[in-house]
């Protein structure tokens, strides 16, 4: 049976690639002003940040609900302000994703 630590092993990877494209996905939608998709991208974050606390990654599970309640506000407002305080916001969160993709490859090619 697979410990807890092949199991992180196996699924980092995944978590990291799959983070990163829900991140640029939403970045994108808001840097065009594609307000009809902000309903999926605050369900693409909410599952973000589920999957992150299944992981234990305490660092991502903040961000990602700030950019869910960023991309809540901007679905109301569509104000400019809001869209740039989620691509603040956005841009943070993928920065801390990518770190921990390093970090989990650095880490894979020791042992």
């Amino acid at each position: 049976m697979p410990d807890e630590e092949d199991l992180y092993a196996k699924f980092l990877p995944q978590f990291v690639t799959l983070a990163r494209g829900r991140v640029a996905t939403a970045l994108a939608a808001v840097l065009r002003r594609d307000h009809g998709s902000t309903t999926t991208t605050v369900r693409e974050l909410h599952s973000l940040a589920g999957e992150a606390g299944l992981l234990g990654l305490h660092e991502v599970i903040p961000l990602a609900r700030d950019s869910e309640q960023k991309a809540k506000l901007l679905h109301v407002s569509q104000a400019d302000a809001d869209a740039d305080a989620l691509v603040a916001a956005l841009r943070k969160l993928d920065t801390v994703i990518e770190g921990i993709g390093a970090t989990s490859s650095s880490q894979g090619g020791e042992s």
